[in-house]
């Protein structure tokens, strides 16, 4: 008996939407043997054979990451996606600062196992939308005093 058949999907198997073991820990830059064992074990990443070898649908893997994007961000998750030190080198901050907002569920992320992963074009936007509030004090220190408003 196979481990892995075919799985029936509406897409039809297209060799450029199934992805290998390599692919994904480039994309993820995370990941061995024993980490797609356990998670295909698991039933949280399924694999399919196509020609023999085991891939992945691309569809099923941004399932695994956390979902499905919105249709206008389909394209940006194509791309690889970033560590928390380029996320923050994209926004000029410290990855601190980035890692305690995906911790807290403020800027999108993916989770890899446990690993923080950001896709750029929500960083973007995420940037764009929230710190054009805030600006100005952007990894500031807090002042000591209010600054003094006339009564006039």
């Amino acid at each position: 008996m196979d481990k892995y058949p075919d799985q029936a999907c509406d897409v039809p198997l297209i060799p450029s939407l199934l992805l290998d073991r390599a692919a994904l820990i480039k994309r993820w830059q995370h990941g061995s043997d024993a980490f797609f064992w356990r998670q295909e074990r698991a039933g949280r990443l399924l694999p399919v054979r196509h020609d023999g070898l085991l891939r992945y649908r691309f569809e099923d893997v941004l399932r695994f990451e956390g979902g499905l994007p919105s249709e206008e961000m389909v394209a940006a998750y194509t791309a690889d996606l970033m560590l928390p030190d380029e996320a923050a080198a994209l926004c000029r901050c410290k990855p601190a600062y980035i890692a305690k907002c995906a911790k807290a569920g403020d800027i999108p992320h993916r989770m890899i196992g446990r690993a923080r992963r950001f896709v750029a074009a929500e960083v973007a936007r995420w940037q764009s939308d929230r710190w054009a509030v805030c600006a100005g004090r952007m990894n500031a220190k807090p002042r000591k005093t209010t600054p003094f408003t006339s009564d006039e």
